[in-house]
């Protein structure tokens, strides 16, 4: 079976029925599931194989682009201050 790639957090959301089943698949509010798609329209990456899966059942993924798999960024990452002589 070929699979259906969707390249949207919208059309994902759509795909598995909406904000709130999407919500009680990740086990969050549907607030959660709102604030995914406004810090830029990207899954938590802790939830990829329980969405796909759920999509694979649908004969659909998600594309890799919808996944936040950078890891976050901490206080060591930011460039170092030069220290004043």
């Amino acid at each position: 079976m070929p699979w259906r790639t969707l390249s949207t957090f919208d059309a994902v959301v759509c795909e598995l029925g909406g904000i709130k089943h999407v919500a009680k698949l990740a086990n969050v509010t549907s607030g959660a599931v709102c604030h995914w798609r406004t810090r830029g329209g990207r899954f938590p990456a802790k939830l990829m194989e329980r969405i796909q899966a759920e999509l694979m059942v649908r004969g659909a993924v998600a594309a890799r682009c919808l996944w936040d798999l950078d890891p976050p960024k901490t206080f060591d990452d930011e460039p170092k201050r030069a220290k004043r002589a």
